[in-house]
């Protein structure tokens, strides 16, 4: 396979899901939470604005309720896969929002932060120190 054309590694695995427990817990018991907060990194690539009761948090929460929150889960991991490069497949992101939601929605999130802010610090460029300063002396 060529440069180019070669797929990056998820940096936090499937199953890395117990920690850190915080976005654990939230993910079991509210996962619209965790799904609009990934949605909002996505698109804004920060969290300037945010609220943990966006739209995306809400169609999550509707569609949990009509047990077809696997697409917009699914649709999701896709976009994180594309916009990184990530390894996957449709197929496999569906298979795995499916029988492992809270999983994927963990995954997206830690993956989105992470690179994200690995992106915010590469493009602030090199930033010089400042000058010296010596104690007054009396």
């Amino acid at each position: 396979m060529s440069k180019e054309h070669q797929q990056n590694s998820w940096a936090h695995g499937l199953f890395d899901c117990c920690s850190p427990a915080g976005l654990c817990l939230k993910t079991f018991f509210c996962p619209c939470i965790t799904f609009g907060k990934a949605a909002h990194l996505k698109n804004h690539n920060n969290l300037d604005d945010y609220s943990c009761c966006n739209g995306s948090c809400c169609l999550f929460a509707v569609l949990l309720h009509c047990s077809l929150h696997f697409i917009p889960a699914t649709m999701q991991r896709g976009d994180v896969r594309e916009k990184f490069n990530l390894e996957g497949s449709c197929l496999g992101d569906c298979c795995k929002s499916c029988w492992c939601t809270c999983c994927v929605l963990m995954q997206n999130e830690k993956e989105l932060e992470q690179r994200e802010s690995l992106l915010r610090g590469s493009s602030q460029g090199y930033q010089p120190n400042g000058g010296m300063e010596y104690p007054q002396g009396n």
